[in-house]
């Protein structure tokens, strides 16, 4: 008998076989991908479109700025689209000056003295929205006059003075300083630096505000007003024993002694304060016989310090 077998395993009438499945899902997952690339690129083409828009809204905002340099004058015009809120200028790194708008205009026009020599003006034109035109030039000129105020700097030298520094293009009047409400004391300018005053203060102990005026040749006049917190010195004094055969030392500060150090004839001393940081202490020191040099430097908490240098003869006999 002859016989056909057809035998395929693990098969089900109507169904769908793994690798179509495997081939459907495949494609699924095509699809996906390629719809996120799609949604990229659409979302970066609105962004470059809104960014090259907003870039070209910008230019468009931005005001026209002219400088007309006349003999001793200057004239700066500006037009804009938009109305201007206010006009502001200033020669170098000096005082802005402000000019407003009259609410509803689209064009300014104003007229500045030339400082003397060569400077550069700044001009900064902001419009009702709140955007800003920036412009600069720089001009020379023999018949300007002088409309540029002081400078003024303050530092804190190494020795914890208060230095004050008054600088001017042309010359220098006086300057005048006073801590707090107190009465002010004018320093005068000196022929040999007719440009420029200096002078260093004490800083008043605790904190003060300082309060310094310069005035040049032309009645241009600066203002600066600091506050500085004042740190003392250790108070130091240095005498001998009843019998003179020692020296006698006492340091005090109101917040403390940190370290005292000491050197007696080319030899350093060590000076124990007790691993504490006393107001006031005091020690001696015995003295040799013959020739005798001390010298002492006290420090404070605060990083404060004074010294001490003296000599003398101890002669027992």
């Amino acid at each position: 008998m002859n016989q056909i077998l057809d035998y395929t395993p693990n098969r089900k009438g109507g169904g769908m076989g793994k690798s179509d499945r495997i081939v459907r899902i495949f494609a699924i997952i095509l699809i996906i991908f390629a719809l996120c690339l799609l949604g990229s690129g659409v979302y970066s083409f609105v962004q470059r479109s809104q960014q090259e828009k907003q870039l070209a809204n910008r230019e468009a905002t931005q005001a026209s700025i002219e400088v007309e340099q006349l003999d001793s004058k200057a004239v700066i015009k500006v037009t804009h689209d938009k109305v201007i809120e206010k006009l502001i200028y200033s020669w170098d790194d000096g005082k802005e000056r402000t000019e407003k708008g009259q609410g509803n205009e689209t064009e300014m026009e104003k007229m500045i003295e030339l400082p003397a020599g060569e400077h550069t003006l700044h001009i900064k034109v902001v419009d009702i929205d709140g955007e800003e035109t920036i412009f600069k030039k720089t001009m020379v000129s023999e018949n300007g006059v002088d409309i540029l105020s002081p400078v003024i700097s303050v530092s804190v030298t190494e020795d914890k003075k208060l230095k004050i520094t008054a600088t001017d293009e042309t010359k220098i009047d006086f300057i005048t300083y006073r801590w707090n409400d107190d009465q002010e004391v004018r320093v005068e300018s000196k022929d040999e630096s007719p440009k420029k005053i200096e002078v260093e203060i004490e800083i008043m102990r605790g904190k003060n505000d300082i309060t310094i005026v310069a005035v040049d040749s032309s009645n241009n006049t600066a203002t600066e007003t600091k506050s500085f917190t004042g740190l003392t010195k250790p108070d130091m004094s240095v005498g001998l024993n009843s019998s003179g055969s020692a020296i006698v030392v006492t340091v005090k500060h109101e917040t403390g002694v940190k370290e005292i150090l000491c050197n007696f004839n080319e030899q350093d001393l060590t000076v124990d304060l007790g691993g504490e940081t006393p107001k006031e202490i005091s020690f001696e020191i015995p003295l040799a016989i013959g020739y005798n040099r001390v010298k002492i430097r006290a420090i404070s908490v605060d990083g404060t310090d004074f010294e001490y240098e003296g000599e003398c003869q101890y002669n027992p006999e």
